[in-house]
């Protein structure tokens, strides 16, 4: 009789230790939390309200020629800008970047593009590359090299927030005359909406908002290109409203 008192005792024991048990594992599970994004990475950066200046204390421009129109207009200083004349990315880890306080244009200490963005520490990084690009049928490299650019930055730091920017559409392009100019910058661009969606980072569309009648307006540009002090005042305002807040499109679910 002891003796099948103390089974039924041991038994009972163990169904307890079984049943706290499982109720720990469901207590867990049902407390479990994610995050979940609906950003659309296949659309452009929409409007948004306008960001104010102290996003622009950890912001870095980097690009080519045009990005300069920052440095040379720009009204944001805190904001970092760097930048190449007539860059290739292909060869971005060799190119000086320009310094317009030096008479050669180029920074005396030798320091590249490459440089800057493995050194930068910034958070909203913004780049711009591809126009010099523009004659080049091999977009496969220009590719490769950009999505080279952007894991090192997001290996880095995987909470940076990238912006690409599309090339905006020129007057016009010495050597490259339509429609064979239009065919190449779609190309272009289409390159780099792709790197945006694969990796989930956002793009800019600057010919939604800034050109006029298919092409950058006149008014912004003073060689059909580059910016004027006028085109660098309405790139600035594009950019600032033109800002990802994560929490619209970021959800905590717990299950």
């Amino acid at each position: 009789m002891k003796k099948q008192i103390l089974t039924t005792a041991v038994l009972a024991l163990l169904l307890s230790s079984c049943s706290a048990g499982t109720a720990q594992e469901t207590s867990q599970t049902e407390y479990a939390c994610r995050a979940i994004d609906h950003y659309d990475y296949l659309a452009p950066v929409p409007y948004s309200d306008a960001i104010d200046e102290s996003y622009y204390a950890d912001t870095l421009f980097a690009g080519d020629s045009r990005m300069g129109s920052l440095y040379l207009y720009g009204t944001h200083s805190k904001a970092e800008v760097a930048y190449v004349t007539s860059l290739n990315l292909l060869l971005i880890d060799t190119m000086v970047i320009d310094d317009p306080n030096e008479k050669d244009q180029k920074n005396k200490d030798g320091v590249t593009l490459m440089n800057v963005l493995e050194n930068s520490s910034r958070n909203h990084i913004y780049l711009l590359f591809g126009i010099n690009e523009i004659r080049n049928p091999n977009f496969d490299a220009f590719g490769q090299k950009y999505q080279e650019i952007i894991d090192l930055l997001l290996a880095k730091n995987s909470a940076a927030e990238l912006y690409l920017i599309l090339s905006w559409h020129p007057d016009q392009i010495s050597g490259l005359e339509e429609p064979a100019l239009s065919d190449q910058l779609w190309k272009l661009n289409s390159t780099i909406m792709s790197l945006a969606e694969q990796n989930h980072v956002y793009y800019l569309d600057p010919d939604n908002g800034m050109d006029v009648d298919g092409t950058i307006n006149d008014d912004f540009v003073w060689d059909g290109l580059h910016l004027n002090v006028t085109g660098t005042h309405a790139f600035e305002d594009y950019i600032a409203t033109h800002v990802v807040r994560r929490d619209d499109y970021v959800t905590q679910v717990c299950e």
